[in-house]
């Protein structure tokens, strides 16, 4: 109870810039199912009718036996994100003609999540999820924990002797990206926005 309000407390000292970049850094690195329980646990905090408003964006990527899923369903509506996120990984690293997009190539989930306004409130819970601090501070990011950026260890490594006060973003955005086969290394480098890699919004 003490470490998660001390990480609370943390994370209130963050900028939304910070913040971001943190997110954007997990989206790049951690393994694609993390991402989406990540993502299912923090879009079920947004009022029902803004994860409507996503879903009906994310809608290209409905599965066929998903079409009569609730609308406002966060375990759906991360489940889409994860393909908009794979879909924009695809598309940023193949040079597919313009005749070979498809609607699903018109969503860019990054910049859904800023459109919409919820972006600070998505990276915030996402950051907090207890998917992602359990796959830190006891599962197989623990493992390398020593290797991450020195925000991870402070804020998720239960044995860190004590934590830093939010002051910026630290590592690098790039990490391991999407590799087209299997989602073990989280998506490619880019930013909000179709940025370079920079983690912009």
């Amino acid at each position: 109870m003490l470490s998660r309000f001390r990480r609370k407390r943390r994370y209130a000292a963050l900028s939304d810039e910070e913040r971001m970049g943190r997110y954007v850094y997990l989206l790049n690195t951690l393994p694609a199912s993390v991402i989406e329980k990540a993502h299912a646990a923090a879009f079920r905090d947004l009022p029902a009718d803004e994860r409507r408003a996503m879903f009906e964006q994310l809608r290209p990527f409905l599965s066929d036996a998903e079409q009569d899923a609730a609308t406002d369903d966060p375990t759906v509506l991360a489940r889409l994100f994860r393909r908009a996120e794979e879909r924009r990984a695809e598309r940023a690293q193949s040079a597919a003609s313009d005749a070979e997009r498809d609607g699903r190539d018109d969503v860019d989930p990054r910049a859904l999540l800023t459109s919409s306004g919820v972006a600070a409130v998505v990276s915030q819970n996402f950051l907090l999820s207890a998917v992602v601090v359990t796959y830190f501070s006891s599962g197989a990011g623990s493992l390398a924990i020593a290797s991450e950026p020195s925000w991870v260890g402070d804020t998720y490594d239960p044995g860190a002797s004590s934590a830093s006060d939010g002051g910026g973003f630290s590592g690098d955005y790039g990490g391991g990206g999407f590799d087209g086969g299997g989602f073990g290394g989280g998506f490619d480098g880019g930013g909000f926005g179709g940025g370079d890699g920079g983690g912009g919004f």
